[in-house]
């Protein structure tokens, strides 16, 4: 009896413990249409979402971090394909033109992190802007048969400074899987 007490005092301290952690009030968790994310409750978010795209901006200072996601699933590999070219090549190479408009020479490299527990390939655009080292980190993968898309923007010391913002929102994110077809009963008699 004695044991029994003693392992229910310490599974209510363990969810007293998890439920405080739970409740940071530091962060703020975003979910919608199945898209979900941790993020810095002093960071402002912006949902600029579409019928076909779910797409929030998120930004803290002169740091901004998209969250990008095509709502179709994506059941296929040309399918995939199709939205990697869509999101992820159209995106990086309408900012390298832009800074190449602007007179500046972006630097191209390739780069992965983890999203959402898993590699995530990416590119790397480096520019000086205002005499300062800096440019985008974009980055894609397919979650839940859905694109999800992230990108960050700033100067490279900045970008440094939030990197615990960037790998809460990473690390957090999460794409509910997609509906199932619903089971069409049989009629009675037919096999």
């Amino acid at each position: 009896m004695r044991l029994f007490r003693c392992l229910i005092c310490l599974a209510a301290s363990l969810l007293f413990v998890a439920g405080a952690v739970g409740q940071d009030p530091n962060v703020k968790h975003f979910d919608k249409d199945g898209l979900s994310f941790d993020y810095p409750a002093n960071w402002q978010i912006s949902d600029q979402s579409t019928q076909q795209m779910q797409f929030l901006e998120l930004s803290q200072g002169d740091v901004v971090i998209r969250v990008r996601s095509p709502r179709e699933w994506l059941k296929t590999p040309e399918k995939e394909a199709h939205a990697k070219k869509l999101f992820q090549d159209q995106y990086v190479d309408s900012f390298a033109t832009q800074f190449e408009q602007q007179g500046m020479q972006p630097k191209h490299s390739t780069v992965t992190t983890q999203i959402a527990g898993a590699d995530a390939e990416g590119v790397r655009l480096r520019v000086v802007m205002d005499r300062q080292p800096g440019g985008l980190d974009s980055y894609y993968r397919i979650v839940s048969d859905r694109l999800v898309h992230l990108s960050i923007l700033g100067s490279e010391k900045e970008i440094a400074k939030d990197a615990p913002a960037w790998n809460i929102i990473r690390n957090s994110l999460k794409v509910a899987p997609p509906p199932q077809p619903k089971a069409t009963p049989t009629p009675k008699g037919k096999p």
